[in-house]
């Protein structure tokens, strides 16, 4: 077997970095929300919540996606898939 480790770097990093920019913004939506319990929610109104939540399923919807995308291609570089199209 190769030793594809730093083929998995990319993948890897990138996941971590959008995770990373992301998670806060929800942190801060639902911190808006009042399902954390930083912010008063009936300062805001509860015509901005549905707004908000739309938001937080929006952002969580992208980090969701680039950990399955991330996980789909460290399987493709562990099954070689990368090393198999070079020959053609």
């Amino acid at each position: 077997m190769q030793n594809n480790t730093r083929k998995k770097i990319a993948p890897v990093v990138v996941g971590i970095l959008v995770t990373a920019v992301l998670l806060p913004i929800v942190l801060v939506i639902l911190a808006a929300m009042g399902v954390i319990r930083f912010a008063n929610v009936e300062a805001i109104g509860w015509v901005v919540l549905p707004i908000l939540g739309v938001y937080v399923l929006a952002v969580g919807a992208i980090i969701v996606g680039v950990v399955v995308a991330m996980c789909q291609r460290l399987k493709e570089i562990d099954s070689g898939e990368e090393d198999e199209a070079k020959k053609y």
